[in-house]
């Protein structure tokens, strides 16, 4: 199951607090990163903003084993601000129909049990789903996000190829590249498909307030061709 929640939302603190405990075992403990963490123990950075969006997948106790952060183009990001290496071979849009996804973490709090395992694969496909869904009730055409050759080879075999892509260049060691990727019906098909989902998973009332404003400028703007074109999926 999922849940979307924005920086300081009343109601969601207990998912921010997992969120970002989350984030510390999987970038800090797993991965070896050098990351800022707060005086609580949590990896907390500059992008962590109050218009931040999170989306979330939980367990059956409702505790946060995978996240996804998505920030505006048109604010501060990570590609811009902390890669801009990557920049001589991508633009970095600056765009409200494009946005940045970063932080993605996926660790089952039942460690590497089959159980864990299958909990971890089925929270990775959510949330794959789930970022569609969730552009296309926004207006959200495409996102542009950095990831490493293992994620590349998880999203072949997602069947989510991007639509463009950068110059690999190794962040501490590791080959990355940054891709941009539509956000379509198309796209939401080939991951259904893939993954085996076929329910829908994103509805509008589990939208934060950021993204309620958004979908309402869609929904009453002069020009409704985005939403015409979508109306028959939901």
């Amino acid at each position: 199951m999922l849940e979307i929640v924005q920086a300081g939302q009343v109601g969601k603190t207990k998912y921010l607090f997992d969120m970002h405990r989350l984030r510390k075992r999987v970038f800090k403990d797993r991965m070896g990163w050098e990351v800022r963490l707060d005086q609580d123990g949590l990896e907390v950075d500059q992008f962590d903003l109050p218009d931040t969006v999170y989306l979330l997948a939980l367990d059956d106790e409702r505790h946060v084993i995978g996240n996804w952060r998505l920030l505006p183009t048109m604010g501060p990001t990570m590609i811009r601000d902390v890669w801009p290496q990557f920049l001589s071979s991508i633009d970095m849009p600056y765009d409200p129909t494009v946005w940045e996804t970063s932080r993605f973490a996926v660790d089952s709090l039942k460690g590497n049990s089959q159980e864990g395992l299958a909990q971890i694969q089925k929270a990775t496909q959510e949330l794959f789903c789930g970022l569609t869904e969730l552009c296309l009730l926004c207006g959200i055409q495409k996102i542009i996000t950095m990831y490493d050759m293992r994620i590349a080879r998880l999203l072949q075999r997602l069947d989510c190829p991007p639509l463009k892509v950068s110059e690999k260049i190794k962040i501490t060691d590791i080959q990355c590249q940054v891709g941009i990727f539509a956000t379509d019906v198309k796209m939401l098909a080939r991951l259904r498909k893939a993954s085996g989902i076929s329910e829908r998973i994103v509805k509008e009332d589990m939208l934060p307030p950021i993204l309620q404003i958004r979908r309402e400028q869609i929904l009453y703007s002069k020009d409704r061709n985005y939403e015409r074109q979508y109306a028959s999926h939901y």
